[in-house]
């Protein structure tokens, strides 16, 4: 019932949604997090949650600054949406491009610096 009206309701409570995100059992908890009143400032306190949607959904706070994507992008649950957050330092950013376990989702990060992406893109073509 609580589901259904997160689904269909556009004015399902912030708080619910959150709620279902975490405790949701289907493959489609994630949509939740494309509920309009889902991304409100305050998720931002979920980033050291034990349970690693809550840290995940922590992104998703619009007023939350570099510190938080840094900090969850040695996270192993949420490693790949932190490194792909443009909010990401740019120096670390351009280090995540080293690493085997990070350098894919840095270098589809849209905050890489263009030379960056022109020179992978060389690289990619064998130039």
């Amino acid at each position: 019932m609580r589901r259904t009206l997160c689904d269909r309701c556009q004015d399902a409570p912030h708080e619910l949604l959150v709620e279902l995100c975490a405790t949701a059992q289907d493959r489609n908890w994630s949509a939740l997090r494309r509920h309009r009143h889902f991304a409100r400032p305050g998720l931002a306190r979920f980033a050291g949650d034990p349970d690693p949607r809550l840290r995940h959904a922590a992104l998703d706070d619009p007023e939350a600054g570099p510190e938080l994507p840094l900090r969850l992008a040695d996270d192993p649950d949420v490693v790949g949406r932190a490194v792909r957050d443009p909010r990401l330092p740019a120096g670390e950013l351009l280090r995540r491009l080293t690493l085997p376990d990070s350098a894919v989702a840095a270098a589809v990060n849209p905050a890489l610096p263009q030379a960056v992406m022109h020179r992978l893109l060389d690289l990619a073509q064998g130039r």
